[in-house]
């Protein structure tokens, strides 16, 4: 995919959760009980990074750790309802660009959690934020990422649909650049406004080698309920 395109997806998925942020925030006010287990990973001591963190809702698990967190999200809006949610870590919860450079040092961070962000990303994109990822996790350090698995049979409609079909053999319209994995999945917003969603469909083993490309060693990865690729990853 053309940098340019990346450009405006990143922008676009930006902007868009800008615009949906109090209501995306209201059907998203728990942790999801399914990956809960993620706490697991999670130990007294930690320097975590929460990437993609949202309304700030992952502190909920982990609520009775002991740990040093950040949180940072491309959305101001989001940002602002975690402040609000967990006052507590107001100076630990951040806005950052989209662009696949993070203001952290070297070897920051030895745990790292992005949950539901990386379908957001175009293969090129994850890639370069993967690479970056890996640049701020300590030796020995853990990232334990979740994506949607969109290939399930309720999402063919998305794919196969006639407009998106005929936009991605012709390369026409906003389907300008993509391929078949790519698709826009939309988000209804109040006044019958709807925000298209960019995503990426990744596959267990299309996220594994993005990891594995950066330099991760994977420890597993795997299909959650159907709905959740997890994949769990170390840095040696």
């Amino acid at each position: 995919m053309k940098q340019e395109i990346i450009l405006n997806i990143l922008k676009e998925t930006e902007s868009g959760y800008d615009l949906v942020a109090d209501k995306f925030s209201h059907t998203r006010k728990n942790f999801w009980g399914d990956l809960a287990f993620i706490a697991d990973y999670i130990h007294d001591g930690d320097k975590i990074l929460d990437y993609g963190c949202g309304n700030g809702r992952l502190l909920e698990i982990l609520k009775d750790k002991k740990i040093e967190y950040v949180g940072v999200d491309v959305s101001q809006k989001l940002i602002d309802l975690a402040k609000v949610k967990y006052p507590e870590h107001v100076a630990s919860i951040s806005k950052i660009t989209s662009q696949a450079s993070l203001a952290f040092p070297a070897d920051f961070f030895n745990r790292i959690v992005s949950v539901a962000v990386f379908h957001h990303f175009p293969k090129e994109h994850a890639g370069d934020i993967t690479k970056e990822l890996f640049r701020i996790t300590k030796p020995g350090g853990t990232v334990v990422i979740t994506a949607w698995n969109l290939w399930q049979k309720k999402r063919r409609k998305d794919i196969f649909n006639f407009p998106a079909f005929f936009g991605k053999i012709f390369q026409s319209g906003k389907y300008r650049g993509f391929g078949l994995g790519d698709i826009f999945i939309p988000f209804q917003i109040n006044q019958g406004e709807v925000f298209n969603r960019y995503h990426r469909m990744y596959t267990t083993k299309s996220l594994s080698n993005i990891f594995q490309s950066a330099g991760f060693e994977i420890e597993k990865c795997f299909l959650a309920s159907g709905k959740n690729i997890i994949l769990i990853a170390r840095k040696k």
